[in-house]
């Protein structure tokens, strides 16, 4: 019951929010790197939002070069047109990709320094840009972390880390924005919440606060994740599936994550997969490897998702992971990273076995019981009991 809350970022969150992002810019600076992917999806959106920053005063600067995993030399690069252009505030608009570069962006362009430095101990000596964080999908939870997600190619490196400079100073949290969401980026980015959700709850590092977010972000996703899936322009449920994401990504901020991002983000450097993706499919092995660690966590998120009791707390813990599984089938999303063209590799397991990777996990995990967790997130089903784990 000893913890601390700390979460400084201004939250504007409802249909149409987007308009207010004219005057919150204005108020933070008169000239903005406006950081994004290229889509046309949003064309229309980041129209308007130019709009709106040049009608309030706000000049603009697009910078629409972000891949899906934001590198350190796509950082570097957005950090050199910030600082030759004169921005003065960093908006990152899109998904977890935009918003953890514009982050990083925002870090570096005062420094002066490369991103990879301050995750190596780099101090951080100069006020950083604000950053103003505008989430198009209902995943990362990014809008609401001090966490910055980069890879660094040459060294097979893709690192979450965290400085409290990372805070965005305002999150414009529109649902309007997730609408035309394609179906698989749906069911990506809202399982990626529920991973996030379901870590934070169960983490060593979990306390009343955070638990009351993640809870709450289990229940939305359970609910609403396969009606946003099914029908895209339910308004409804994209609304509360943006409202979840934003509310994992509170937990995660104070509760940290647990295996399936250690195994999830190693991959990704190793493989260039997409993260939800890959900490989804990580993650009912995970919750096999972790359920007893905690049986009247685990029970209850199997009662939240829908899951059936069992005829014991622990019969019911034990089943979390299968309804996990369950949601994954249900929205056809690929069984197992082995689908993704994933295999056993000597890179994966080195970065995934580095000293202190299970610090906030439940369970503590040896060599033997990642090596396990690795094979069994590989196998179609998605199972560290599949492997012979205990």
């Amino acid at each position: 019951m000893n913890f601390n809350f700390y979460f400084p970022t201004r939250l504007i969150f409802g249909d149409g929010s987007l308009n207010t992002i004219g005057k919150e810019t204005s108020e933070l600076g008169r000239k903005a790197l406006l950081v994004t992917y290229p889509s046309r999806t949003l064309e229309k959106y980041l129209h308007h939002a130019m709009e709106l920053l040049h009608s309030n005063g706000v000049s603009c600067v697009l910078f629409s070069e972000v891949t899906t995993n934001p590198t350190v030399h796509l950082v570097n690069r957005g950090c050199e047109i910030a600082r030759s252009e004169g921005c003065d505030v960093v908006i990152g608009f899109g998904g977890g990709s935009p918003m953890d570069a514009a982050k990083a962006i925002a870090v570096t362009a005062p420094e002066n320094i490369d991103i990879w430095k301050i995750y190596e101990g780099a101090p951080i000596q100069h006020a950083s840009l604000p950053v103003i964080a505008v989430p198009t999908t209902a995943g990362t939870g990014s809008e609401a972390t001090f966490y910055t997600v980069i890879s660094y190619p040459e060294l097979r490196r893709k690192e979450g880390f965290s400085k409290p400079q990372f805070f965005p100073k305002v999150s414009i949290i529109d649902p309007l924005l997730t609408l035309s969401l394609p179906p698989h980026i749906t069911a990506e980015t809202g399982l990626d919440t529920l991973t996030h959700a379901i870590e934070a709850y169960t983490s060593r590092l979990a306390s009343p606060i955070s638990d009351l977010l993640a809870i709450e972000a289990i229940r939305l996703t359970g609910k609403y994740l396969r009606r946003a899936y099914t029908h895209g322009h339910d308004v409804e449920a994209r609304r509360n599936m943006l409202l979840a994401s934003t509310l994992a990504g509170m937990a995660i901020t104070h509760a940290d994550t647990c295996l399936a991002h250690v195994i999830g983000e190693a991959v990704g450097a190793v493989f260039n997969t997409r993260h939800g993706l890959s900490v989804a499919l990580t993650l009912p092995a995970v919750m096999e490897y972790n359920c007893l660690s905690n049986v009247e966590k685990y029970a209850n998120i199997t009662r939240v998702l829908g899951g059936n009791s069992g005829q014991s707390e622990e019969e019911t813990a034990r089943r979390a992971p299968s309804v996990v599984r369950q949601l994954i089938i249900d929205l056809n999303l690929p069984e197992g990273l082995a689908a993704l063209g994933v295999h056993e590799s000597e890179e994966v397991t080195a970065l995934v076995n580095r000293p202190g990777m299970d610090a906030s996990n439940p369970r503590p995990a040896d060599s033997k019981a990642l090596d396990l967790l690795i094979k069994g997130s590989l196998s179609p089903a998605m199972s560290y009991w599949g492997v012979g784990g205990e």
